[in-house]
């Protein structure tokens, strides 16, 4: 594994510790072993937000959620294969749903994106294509040839497209590379830091790598502490979050293939599974065995501190990041019979509130649970 920047910290006093770095354009640096959990109950504020249930808008899962233009939209790729747009406020605005083999139709869906116009792109990985529809009329729409098989994208500017994991012949070719609609060629921006090992063979712990915050768009390179923000033609590190308990080449290379071995294993991070920023901080997720950790890096005192959400009941349970609206973290709950009987124990619940999880039903659409920390 290449030598990586190494940007150690003075040893804690309290819970929260002070980064090297304060300059947001530099990169942060934290060792996240010294880093001990925080007895602030973190969760300050919470909105329960049902997506309205209609004829089209019928959620079978929720794969990925983006928040833009005051908008929620959210991608469903086991029932209709398509992106379903909501309200702040959770009502049904429309939906798009495209499959097929003819113009300006997708077989096989594996990410979208949002463009500040409200466009809607599609990644159809069947034919290597990416297909933008009018945010205003889905009937006009343009087929981007990209010409490879990739995981996720995003649209960083009017002209370029970024691609994680590009694969060539079974294997990955690039980590990141962008695509550019001015030159219609894919240019390689970050190798691999572990070329011996075949990822595909090894169980990802998040479903995303790509994390979109507002405007901004970050990347973790798995098994590396490596945080990067992604700019039109490049790319700078954001954030090297340190620690001794990321696998080793060697140890990734036992586990090719075992992947029992893999999830079970309770020494080692698996992933980063959650990096999103609000104008107060940075939140991180990381993927652990049995259960996740939570970081919060404030950008006022550049501390960093380790989140208990494992116990917040205002959560339901959830503890699965899925992005951030404004200053809100976002992540969702389908109906049980049980979170429903949690939800109606929280204390300071409005009349309002407890009458929407009183109506909630097994043929309801998700809850969005949007949350602020108090560490903002």
């Amino acid at each position: 594994m290449r030598k990586l920047l190494f940007l150690l910290l003075s040893t804690l006093l309290f819970s929260c510790q002070p980064s090297s770095r304060q300059d947001h354009t530099s990169i942060m640096g934290f060792q996240l072993d010294t880093v001990q959990a925080s007895d602030v109950n973190p969760v300050c504020e919470v909105k329960y937000i049902p997506l309205e249930l209609t004829d089209n808008s019928l959620i079978g899962s929720i794969d990925k959620i983006l928040y833009r233009n005051k908008h929620f939209y959210i991608f469903d790729k086991s029932a209709n294969m398509g992106i379903l747009i909501f309200s702040e406020n959770g009502k049904f605005i429309k939906a798009l749903y495209r499959v097929g083999e003819g113009p300006g139709e997708y077989i096989a869906p594996i990410d979208f994106d949002v463009d500040d116009a409200g466009n809607l792109y599609i990644a159809d990985n069947a034919r290597q294509k990416i297909i933008k529809y009018n945010g205003n009329d889905f009937e006009q729409y343009e087929e981007i040839d990209i010409g490879c098989y990739f995981m996720e994208f995003a649209v960083i500017d009017e002209e370029h497209i970024v691609l994680s994991e590009i694969y060539n012949q079974g294997s990955i070719k690039d980590k990141l590379a962008v695509y550019s609609q001015k030159d219609r060629k894919v240019y390689p921006l970050l190798k691999s830091a572990l070329t011996e090992i075949d990822e595909q063979r090894i169980p990802r712990g998040s479903s995303h790598y790509l994390y979109r915050s507002g405007n901004k768009v970050y990347f973790y390179q798995r098994f590396t502490p490596e945080v990067y923000i992604i700019h039109g033609e490049s790319i700078d590190m954001a954030a090297n979050l340190l620690s001794d308990k990321y696998f080793k080449e060697e140890e990734l290379k036992a586990l090719e293939g075992d992947s029992r071995s893999f999830m079970v294993d309770m020494k080692h991070i698996k992933d980063i599974n959650a990096f999103y920023e609000t104008s107060n901080g940075y939140f991180c997720s990381l993927s652990t065995f049995p259960l996740p950790q939570f970081f919060w890096i404030s950008k006022t005192d550049g501390n960093i501190c380790n989140l208990n959400l494992i116990e917040e009941d205002k959560l339901l349970g959830k503890l699965t990041i899925n992005g951030v609206a404004d200053n809100y973290l976002i992540c969702s709950s389908n109906y049980s019979e049980e979170t429903v009987n949690t939800a109606l124990k929280i204390d300071g619940l409005s009349e309002n509130t407890k009458q929407m999880f009183g109506n909630w039903s097994e043929d309801s659409n998700p809850i969005l649970i949007l949350f602020q920390l108090s560490h903002q």
